[in-house]
This record gives C-alpha cells, sequence and structure tokens, in this order.
C-alpha cells in the first residue's frame, strides 16, 4: 500500500521524472542483492528464522519511510525497504513446497494483500499515514509467522556463488526479466499516467486493485496447466494489455489493461516458480535467484522507463513494454526449445 503512490510522493518531493526512474531503481538494487543473498541462506539453513528475520527488518524499514523529505533521502529509505522484502521471500515460498501445498494458492493471498493494500492506499490517501500502516500489517505478519511450522526439508550442502542452479533456469530467468523490465517501465509512470489522465488518487487505488483481485481468483486454479504454458501465455498476455495502454484516452481505458495484465503475470509468476523449484536441487536458492531476476529487470526497467519518460512521454513508454514482451517470449521459446532438445 505504500508503493503505489512512492512515483507520486517523489514528484511531490521536487524529484524529476528520471529521479523517479533512480529511486524505484535503488528500491531494486538492494532488493536483487537481497533476494539472492538469503536465497542461498534458505538452502542451507532452517527456513522459519529467516522469515521472521524478513519480516521484523520489513517493519522497520517501512515505518522509516516516513522521514523521506527529500528525493536523496527517499532513495536512500526505498533501498532499505527494497533490501528488507528480498529477504524471506523464497524461504516463504520453499516452505510451502515442502509442505505438499500449492505453490498457486500461495502466491493468490500474496495478490489478495496487494487488492486490500491498493484499496486502502486509495480511501486514505495520505503517504505518510500508508507508511504507518505498511508498518502495522508487517508487524502483525511478523507475530502471525511464529505460528509456522519449522518445515524439515533435505540438508544439502551449496556454495553462496554456485552458477548450477542459474544455468539450468536460464530460460526462466532472461524471459522474466526482459518482460518484466518493460513491466516496470510502464509502473514507475503508471500511477502519473492516470493522474494526467484525468484519475484522482482514489481513483488511482480502485484501478490498481482490479489487477490483483483478479490474479486471487486466476492464480488458484493453475496446477493443472504445464508450466512452460503458463509461462508462454503470461508473456503473450502481458504484451497485449501494455499495448492497450498506450491506447488509453481517458482512465477508465486502463481497465481492460488491468484484466489482462492480472491474467498475464497469474501464468507467469506461478508458472515460473513452479517450474524453477521443480527442476532444481537448490530449490530455495533457484527461487531467489528468480526474485533477483525480477530485481535486476526492476533496475534496467526504472532507469529506462524514467529516461523514456523523461525525453519522449507516456505512450512510448507503454510501447517499450510492449517490444520487451516480444523479446521475452522469442527468447524463452527459442532457450526452452534448445534445452529440451539438449536433454533427450
Amino acid at each position: 500500500m505504500s508503493g503505489i503512490f512512492i512515483p507520486v510522493f517523489a514528484r511531490s518531493l521536487g524529484a524529476s521524472y528520471f529521479e523517479v526512474g533512480l529511486i524505484s531503481a535503488f528500491f531494486a538494487a538492494a532488493s536483487f542483492f537481497s533476494s539472492f543473498m538469503f536465497g542461498k541462506a534458505a538452502d542451507i539453513n532452517r527456513l522459519r528464522p529467516i522469515i521472521l528475520a524478513g519480516l521484523a527488518v520489513s517493519a522497520v524499514s517501512f515505518f522509516m519511510q516516513i522521514f523521506a523529505h527529500n528525493a536523496a533521502s527517499l532513495a536512500v529509505v526505498r533501498a532499505m525497504v527494497g533490501f528488507s522484502v528480498g529477504v524471506y521471500p523464497a524461504a516463504l515460498i520453499v516452505s510451502v513446497y515442502y509442505e505438499k501445498e500449492s505453490i498457486g494458492k500461495f502466491s493468490s493471498f500474496g495478490s489478495l494483500g496487494w487488492m486490500v493494500g491498493y484499496l486502502v492506499a486509495g480511501f486514505i490517501g495520505n503517504i505518510e499515514h500508508l507508511f504507518i500502516l505498511s508498518s502495522l500489517f508487517f508487524t502483525i505478519a511478523f507475530f502471525a509467522a511464529f505460528g509456522l511450522a519449522d518445515v524439515q526439508k533435505p540438508s544439502i550442502s551449496v556454495s553462496y556463488f554456485s552458477l548450477a542452479a542459474f544455468r539450468k533456469n536460464l530460460d526462466v530467468y532472461l524471459s522474466m526479466f526482459l518482460r518484466h523490465m518493460g513491466a516496470i517501465a510502464v509502473w514507475i509512470i503508471l500511477p502519473l499516467y492516470m493522474a494526467f489522465l484525468g484519475a484522482s488518487n482514489f481513483w488511482i487505488g480502485v484501478i490498481y486493485a482490479i489487477n490483483p483481485s483478479i490474479q486471487f481468483i486466476i492464480m488458484r486454479r493453475l496446477d493443472k496447466f504445464s508450466n512452460e504454458w503458463l509461462i508462454k501465455w503470461g508473456i503473450i498476455i502481458s504484451g497485449i494489455s501494455f499495448v492497450s495502454y498506450s491506447l488509453a484516452q481517458d482512465f477508465y481505458s486502463i481497465v481492460p489493461g488491468m484484466v489482462l495484465i492480472a491474467f498475464g503475470w497469474s501464468f507467469l509468476y506461478v508458472g515460473a516458480n513452479q517450474l524453477v523449484v521443480e527442476r532444481s536441487i537448490e530449490k530455495a536458492s533457484s527461487v531467489g535467484i528468480l526474485n533477483s531476476s525480477i530485481s535486476a529487470a526492476d533496475i534496467a526497467g526504472s532507469i529506462i522507463g524514467g529516461i523514456i519518460m523523461q525525453y519522449f512521454g507516456f505512450r512510448q513508454t507503454m510501447l517499450f513494454a510492449a517490444i520487451c514482451s516480444i523479446l521475452s517470449i522469442m527468447v524463452f521459446s527459442w532457450m526452452n526449445r534448445s534445452s529440451q532438445k539438449g536433454s533427450i
């Protein structure tokens, strides 16, 4: 709920469009390193302490956002937030896997949280109040996590710099990077785009909530589909949604793209997570690298999106994202086909 208005908040602090992109890049860079480090740590150590530690530091870092008073301080505190939210996801997803639960159903509750957060953000509007509420919800999650089972998992020995998991899943990581780079170029300016089209903070929150509310329904029903099929169609539908954003004439016209992107991200996220977990011995490391790929795309997309927006405009940024999706499906189709031939 605190993330949706960061671009608007940054602009209110005097940040240029390019600096808005840099602030997002600081967040993503910290998340990149954190996801990689703690993905490896989750393969070596117990999962529950890592989850608890991640939620605790998140509660503190989200509260620290209220002290941002200019673009530079906002960039620093968003880097703290980015690091904290990279600590626990791999451990949490692998915990679900070892408990023999559905990763799709688990992921759907994350989307439910996004939906509620966006709606609350739209109704409250005040960014400092949202920072405090975000910290409060992480605090509640921290105490709730004490109820998690201390999952028993196979003991494996992995190097922090092992490339085996990376090579095995390179088709997923690279295609995810390309698609998500375009998506982030859109997300860092979409609230500003919607405001440009006439949307109030309330309507920005409501329209943003459409995406995760549909994800919550869709993600729960994807177990029967092949992971490769989900990834391919997730990328294709994402590209179509970015084109639809570029054609919007008013903020209501963003709604069809939000519906499409909900299907696209549901397919891609669930398919990618399931595929890397099922393929790999180093399961948490594989998920951690996937999260790092997403964070690397956050960095590149934030900077490129900020530059395109600064010098060209909103609609050109959307078309850049569509081109990234085309490249992503081409890369995944080629590399996945090559790896299947190599395994015959």
